[in-house]
């Protein structure tokens, strides 16, 4: 129920070259990580392409289109990638079971792709493929980057972030908008050391799985090892399991910091809850 060794390559990478999705050990280097928001399911669509060997359905914005995004990377000079949708496996393919198996592993370790990032990450603010196009309502959205659980983990790099996508109105945007994206993304970068910070931060976060909030904070918080990743896993069963592998003086900053008793299983620290 723990990955021992946190610092696990990818299962997969995208092989802009030759345009399919390969084993890690093919390319035998960190690949160049793609972020971006998840929008509403009625924006998107489930396409099977030969660039997974058609695995699992692929989804991706209605108006959105990988050949494009390859395009642009490759632009970037990039000759390997990570885009989830493409290197990570899906719901609906043929072997559900098998996703199920490499979810364990799979998803509490995508931090590392970013974490260890020695490139900017290629982010699409408005959804992947799309253009950024932001107006002052979309930061608080549900579905907007800023707010998703999974994209705090996702600025690790210690690179200013690529802006995927030609911007709107031919490259001109306010610029409180502007101020704005610089704004959160510091605020994200920021955090240091400081776990009471981090959590508070993640706290106002959404996720379409409640357990994905605190699978998002594994490199956030410097474990030694990673917890398997359970679907239907109780988020304090999760938050347990997530200090149990934290380094000591970050367990003593929960201890000593936060000004209440625990009120779940253990009176030292904070439940999920609180």
């Amino acid at each position: 129920n723990r990955i021992i060794n946190s610092w696990l390559r990818p299962r997969r990478v995208w092989d802009l070259y030759s345009n399919r999705v390969v084993p890690w050990w093919v390319a035998r280097q960190l690949p160049h990580p793609i972020s971006h928001a998840w929008m509403d399911e009625h924006d998107r669509m489930d396409v099977l392409t030969p660039i997974n060997g058609h695995e699992w359905p692929v989804p991706i914005l209605k108006d959105a289109s990988l050949d494009l995004i390859r395009i642009e990377m490759l632009n970037l000079g990039v000759e390997y990638a990570w885009l989830d949708v493409l290197c990570l496996r899906q719901v609906g393919g043929r072997r559900e079971d098998l996703r199920m198996e490499e979810w364990k592993i799979d998803v509490p370790t995508i931090g590392y792709v970013y974490d260890q990032s020695v490139r900017r990450v290629v982010c699409y603010f408005s959804g992947m493929g799309h253009p950024l196009n932001l107006k002052a309502c979309d930061f608080e959205s549900d579905r907007s980057w800023f707010r998703c659980a999974w994209t705090l983990q996702e600025i690790l790099s210690r690179y200013d972030p690529i802006i995927g996508g030609e911007t709107g109105d031919d490259g001109v945007m306010e610029e409180a908008i502007r101020v704005r994206i610089q704004k959160q993304l510091s605020l994200s970068q920021d955090l240091g050391g400081n776990v009471v910070k981090k959590l508070s931060v993640m706290q106002k976060r959404v996720s379409t799985n409640p357990v994905d909030r605190i699978a998002g904070l594994t490199y956030l918080l410097l474990t030694d090892s990673i917890p398997a990743y359970y679907e239907a896993q109780a988020e304090e069963d999760a938050w347990m399991a997530l200090v149990a592998v934290m380094m000591t003086w970050l367990q003593a900053q929960l201890l000593f910091w936060y000004p209440e008793p625990g009120s779940g299983s253990k009176v030292w620290r904070p439940s999920w809850t609180q």
